[in-house]
Order: C-alpha cells, then sequence, then structure tokens
C-alpha cells in the first residue's frame, strides 16, 4: 500500500482554545493537494508504504525515489506547490503494486453521495452510513468546503442522525442538516419498511444534488 499526505505545521491558539499563549494546536496531516496558499511554496509531503521504494511525481515529473527506512517510517519530500497532481508510485522487486494521486480541487459543483453499503436489513439495528463529499466537476473533494448540506430520504427509510468531523461544532445529530468540515459530512439511514428501495438526495445552496438509492431486503 502506498497512501500521500501533506504535513502542516501546529497553528497558534484561536479564541476557541480554552488555555493560554504559547498554546499551539497540534500538526496536522491531510490527504489533498489543495493548501489554502495556492502561491509558489513549499509544502511537506510524507508516503506511507510498506512498499520496498516509494517514488514522488509532480505533474508526472519524478521528484525522487525513496527505499523504506528500517523502522518503516513514512518517507518525506519538501515539494515546491504547483496545481496539478502528486502521484506516489509504490514498487516491490522493480514492479509497480500500489499507487496513490491527489488532485488540486477547483470550484465546488455538486454534492457527492457514496453508501457504506447499498442494502439494508429491515432490522432496527442495521443502518447506512452515507457520505457526503462536495466536489468539483472532476470529482475532487474540496477540503476547505463548509456548505450547509440537506439531506431528504423517501418514504422507504428513516433518517437516524447527521454529523461531521468537526468536534467543535454544536449542531444537533438529530437534524436533517449539517454543515460540511474539510468538504464532507455524514447521514445515518434506517429502513422504514421491511422491502423497497429507499432514495437518500442531498443538496446544498448552488450546487447540483446527489443522490444515492439503498435495498431493503429481509
Amino acid at each position: 500500500m502506498v497512501s500521500l499526505a501533506r504535513r502542516l505545521e501546529a497553528a497558534h491558539a484561536t479564541p476557541d482554545d480554552p488555555g493560554f499563549d504559547p498554546l499551539t494546536r497540534r500538526e496536522q496531516e491531510v490527504a489533498d493537494w489543495t493548501p489554502t496558499n495556492p502561491a509558489p511554496h513549499d509544502e511537506a509531503v510524507e508516503a506511507y508504504s510498506s512498499c520496498e521504494e516509494v517514488e514522488l511525481l509532480l505533474n508526472g515529473k519524478s521528484l525522487g525515489v525513496q527505499s523504506l527506512p528500517q523502522d518503516a517510517s513514512p518517507r518525506a519530500w519538501k515539494v515546491p506547490f504547483e496545481p496539478g497532481s502528486l502521484k506516489a508510485i509504490g514498487k516491490n522487486r522493480g514492479q509497480v503494486v500500489a499507487t496513490c494521486e491527489l488532485h488540486t480541487a477547483g470550484k465546488p459543483a455538486r454534492v457527492f453521495l457514496r453508501s457504506d453499503g447499498l442494502e439494508l436489513s429491515a432490522e432496527w439495528d442495521s443502518v447506512a452510513c452515507i457520505r457526503a463529499a462536495i466536489v468539483d466537476d472532476k470529482g475532487v473533494i474540496i477540503p476547505d468546503a463548509h456548505e450547509l448540506v440537506t439531506f431528504n430520504v423517501s418514504d422507504g427509510g428513516t433518517l437516524v442522525a447527521v454529523d461531521s468531523g468537526d468536534n467543535s461544532s454544536h449542531e444537533s445529530f438529530r437534524a436533517s442538516a449539517r454543515r460540511a468540515c474539510h468538504g464532507t459530512c455524514l447521514a445515518v439511514v434506517r429502513a422504514a419498511r421491511p422491502s423497497g428501495k429507499i432514495t437518500v438526495t442531498a443538496s446544498a445552496p448552488g450546487l447540483a444534488a446527489g443522490t444515492v438509492t439503498l435495498t431493503i431486503h429481509n
């Protein structure tokens, strides 16, 4: 396997922090190639991989190959940012066995839905977790998108809860809408009858809506 991430420096304390200066937040790692600063600058990029070698390419240009460290720690590069594609290629014995590619996001275009499963049983404890992502016209997630996403569930199902990765949010879990955090949020759906179909729709102002259909089985 191989996975790419950008390492962000720890930010200084914000007004939401209960502590005092010089309190700082921890460093963060994000799996995107869309930094908030679009001007030329260096980004700290890490490749997490079990492969013998990992080659990093920026818009098709090789930035070098690194071997697997003895302690299997991530391999790090300083990458001069330019929009486009950042790709890691993992090799064993010279053969490509894994890849990971990040793309710079464009403007928000639509809501994309993906369920952890497309079938539900009618049992009370059977639920589907549906991830809503704000994506551009190429399907790349917008990491700084915070649009309010509204979920609608057809008569065959019930919207149990909504959530996001924002631990500072005071939004209710028992609601029909949730503001995206880092471009995504979540809906939990349960079947309301023993068989049939459930259509889940997610919409946000100014964006094309997304839908996913679930099948209820006994």
